[in-house]
């Protein structure tokens, strides 16, 4: 499956990641890339309405949000998890991109 970064914004953030935090992201997309929609716990968990996240553990847990549009996922936003819940700023920021996206279709 096809992998698309919403923004430069996402990439830089992957890229200023430390090393070992980076390779761990790295490989959870990857096994996007190679499974697509059948990815699942503990790798990737709905959201719920389209949306998705990528989860990686380690020391810093960044949380990938990702929608799939036209047989391809759209990485939206990504960010270091430093709470228990994914906090409702990233996830009304998400869902707008999401929304945004689906109105390109």
């Amino acid at each position: 499956m096809e992998i698309i970064y919403w923004s430069e914004k996402v990439e830089k953030f992957i890229n200023n990641l430390d090393r070992i935090t980076s390779a761990r992201v790295r490989k959870t997309i990857n096994s996007l890339e190679r499974v697509g929609y059948l990815l699942g716990m503990p790798d990737s968990k709905s959201l719920g309405k389209g949306l998705f996240e990528l989860r990686t553990l380690g020391k810093n847990q960044v949380r990938i949000l990702y929608v799939f549009h036209n047989g391809k996922a759209v990485i939206i936003h990504c960010f270091v998890k430093k709470r228990w819940n994914i906090s409702s700023k990233d996830i009304n920021f998400a869902r707008r991109v999401q929304k945004e996206i689906m109105e390109l279709a």
